[in-house]
């Protein structure tokens, strides 16, 4: 489990049982967070694709442990946000991820 910083707020993303395995949410924070659901644990990354901002959440497919952007096909790693294929050249900002009492929360910085 990870620790939550003096500088983040935990933000309610949705309960367990609602985010299946292979599946993304987006969270309307500001800039929006796209939370994952990888073989029963949870990842988030920013939610704008670093190349043209379209939602990786909406748009976007999940194919092993990476999401593709639907408009260009930049490729991110879930886990660490790195790319693995262009045309991004910046990786995905990362967020922490937490459960409690069956729900799913995303550290949102302040």
């Amino acid at each position: 489990m990870t620790t939550t910083k003096k500088s983040e707020n935990l933000v309610r993303v949705c309960a367990v049982a609602e985010l299946s395995p292979g599946n993304v949410t987006r969270v309307d924070t500001q800039p929006p967070i796209a939370v994952y659901n990888i073989d029963g644990e949870f990842y988030a990354t920013a939610d704008w694709c670093s190349h043209d901002k379209s939602s990786l959440a909406d748009e976007g497919f999940i194919e092993d442990g990476q999401i593709e952007c639907g408009w260009h096909f930049a490729k991110f790693c879930i886990k660490t946000g790195a790319v693995t294929a262009p045309p991004a050249s910046t990786p995905l900002s990362t967020y922490a991820v937490e459960v409690h009492d069956d729900a799913i929360y995303v550290a949102v910085p302040d």
